[in-house]
């Protein structure tokens, strides 16, 4: 797990766009953070204009993993973020080639020697994390990969024959990619609270997305989809496959190899409950002992699920590390670090902080920590997803029920159902459930703005519940997944300098996610059903039982208590991005209604927030709208 940054310019023959040392300085400060072992620059002999830079975090092959690394000739080098966990077969695959390896057992070895084996299916020989990038001098062509479900980020700037690419946007920005920004992404940032791939909220600056490569030349660029998340078809469950709880454990098996001490996220849910005693059986079948599992509590009663964390850690027999936080006072410092030194784009999902706290709580133990990510995309664990079946399978009493909960219960969950209601279509009705700001509310914040753009495509729209809730599944596999979930793990763990696994993203396990039927996965109730039932032995009852609470803090509480006036005289200041008297009065209102109890607003208010930090700390430029 590491972090990189380089550019590439082709036409050199002047001297001209030579990056300085001093640049480079630059860009090392803003990935330091994630790679506090070593750092490494090169330049090409040949082309004074190329170079690239890495920042490491040593978790496998301590020793001989240094890079960028190079092959036997100086002609092909990578910088590569992630962890390969095939690498050994790999390895013995290409040795069987006549490739000859230097190093002991680096993970980044296999992508040199891998490309001139394979070039462009290089990645998908690849089981594991991973971002990279390979320029080879001899083809003068610049290959950049991202793993399948997007797991490690990868940003890159096409401009004046040269490419630029980074692992993070501050980095990008310090090798000197520039960019206006359009209000077509801002639009699209308030409606939704994050930008998906290949989205950034600067105009000529993309994420590559998850499961693509890109190939760059003199000349041209081209890139590829090598994979993507499967169609969500069912099968038979009694077909000839392995069982589920195999393919997951297998995963699991896989990603428990590293040089370094490893760890687990506990919190006392599904997912990290069943990923921490797969973790336990194989650490006692190894004969390692028990495994280390971390959590998290705050004072605040609704937000604390240590209790749930410690029934888990004693069930399965780990060590388990319970830490209590009280960070209300430094949030905005926080977050002003996390904007300047890893998001550099407003992200309005809270749920950073809380996972900023866990890593840091979690890097006291081991630099190397497993999580249950991906879970409640692949099989079926968010509200929403029981939202639209119910929709889909009785319109009418959907209707009724909507009605009736906007009379006893204005909760904001009530709220969004009842506005998905009064839509026909599907998407229409996963954006009312899923959205931040209306249409009508983004107006008021960007006066004269454009209409929302589509970032999100609605895979299918059918009139059954089976369909409308596997295509609500595989939208957030390959937008909200990528986009939000996972880039806010990547954020938070490597601003800790903390690599973070997630056995549940496996293409395998996610591949078999695919074909369970949607009444394995769940019903008007509860979802989760099929992991619930095959490691019904490593849940207790008091955990399988339980309703899905989210992993957040309560920022609401501090928006009203200590963060009250630090969000008013951000927000609302003279340096502020809202300068309409119409944006500043719908903030203001906002402001008042969350204070007085009458609306819950954190999420909005959140986001407006991070826009607002994003506009101190970015020093962003606006653009014209693009059309």
């Amino acid at each position: 797990m590491c972090g990189f940054a380089g550019i590439i310019q082709w036409d050199n023959t002047a001297g001209n766009g030579i990056i300085t040392d001093a640049r480079l300085d630059t860009v090392d400060e803003r990935l330091a953070h994630r790679g506090p072992d070593g750092a490494g620059r090169w330049r090409d002999p040949h082309n004074a204009a190329c170079v690239l830079l890495h920042r490491r975090l040593s978790i496998v092959d301590k020793a001989g993993g240094a890079q960028p690394m190079a092959n036997e000739d100086q002609r092909v080098h990578v910088v590569f973020n992630g962890e390969i966990y095939n690498h050994r077969e790999l390895r013995q695959q290409l040795e069987q080639s006549g490739h000859t390896f230097v190093s002991d057992h680096s993970d980044t070895e296999v992508l040199v020697h891998g490309w001139e084996q394979w070039n462009t299916g290089l990645p998908e020989k690849l089981t594991g994390m991973f971002a990279f990038a390979i320029w080879d001098s001899r083809q003068q062509a610049l290959f950049l990969a991202r793993d399948r479900m997007g797991q490690k980020p990868l940003f890159y700037h096409h401009a004046a024959g040269r490419l630029y690419f980074a692992s993070t946007i501050p980095a990008l920005m310090a090798l000197g990619a520039r960019g206006t920004v359009s209000k077509e992404s801002l639009a699209g940032y308030l409606s939704h609270g994050y930008l998906p791939p290949p989205y950034t909220i600067y105009e000529n600056t993309f994420q590559l997305p998850e499961g693509y490569w890109l190939r760059a030349g003199k000349d041209n660029l081209r890139t590829e989809h090598y994979w993507q998340s499967p169609q969500l078809t069912a099968v038979d469950p009694g077909d000839s496959r392995a069982d589920l709880a195999t393919v997951i454990s297998s995963a699991v098996a896989s990603q428990m190899h590293a040089d370094v001490p490893m760890a687990c996220f506990l919190s006392g849910g599904i997912d990290s409950t069943i990923i921490a005693g797969l973790m336990q059986r194989h650490a006692e079948k190894a004969g390692s002992g028990r495994i280390q599992t971390i959590s998290i509590g705050f004072a605040e009663a609704a937000f604390d699920e240590t209790a749930f964390a410690q029934i888990a850690a004693r069930h399965i027999g780990s060590e388990h590390h319970t830490f209590q936080v009280s960070a209300g006072d430094d949030v905005i410092e926080t977050l002003q670090w996390l904007m300047r030194y890893t998001l550099g784009e407003p992200f309005a999902d809270s749920s950073i902080l809380p996972t900023y706290y866990l890593a840091n709580c979690a890097r006291m133990v081991a630099p190397c920590a497993i999580s249950g990510d991906g879970g409640d995309e692949l099989f079926a664990g968010y509200d929403r997803y029981r939202a639209l079946g119910l929709m889909a399978e009785t319109p009418r009493l959907s209707r009724v029920l909507a009605n009736a909960q906007m009379l006893v219960n204005r909760t904001e969950r009530a709220r969004r159902f009842h506005a998905a209601t009064q839509y026909h279509r599907w998407p229409q009705r996963y954006a009312a459930l899923t959205r931040l700001f209306s249409p009508a509310n983004i107006q008021a914040l960007l006066p004269d703005g454009p209409d929302i753009p589509l970032f999100l495509n609605w895979p299918k729209d059918q009139d059954h519940a089976d369909d409308v809730v596997r295509a609500a599944m595989q939208l957030d596999q390959r937008h909200y997944l990528p986009g939000d979930v996972l880039w806010k793990v990547d954020s938070a763990s490597m601003a800790n300098a903390l690599e973070v696994r997630s056995p549940l993203l496996d293409h395998h396990v996610v591949a078999y996610a695919a074909t369970l039927p949607t009444t394995a996965l769940l019903n008007s109730r509860t979802g989760k059903l099929e992991l619930k039932k095959r490691f019904s032995d490593l849940l207790p009852d008091a955990i399988s039982g339980r309703s899905k609470q989210g992993f957040g803090l309560p920022i609401g509480q501090w928006f009203r208590q200590q963060l009250h006036d630090p969000l008013r005289d951000l927000l609302l200041s003279r340096e502020s991005f809202f300068q309409s008297p119409g944006s500043r009065q719908f903030l203001e209102q906002m402001i008042a209604e969350h204070q007085a109890l009458r609306r819950d607003h954190t999420h909005r208010l959140f986001a407006c927030l991070m826009l607002e930090l994003w506009h101190r700390e970015c020093q962003i430029i606006i653009g014209p709208s693009v059309t």
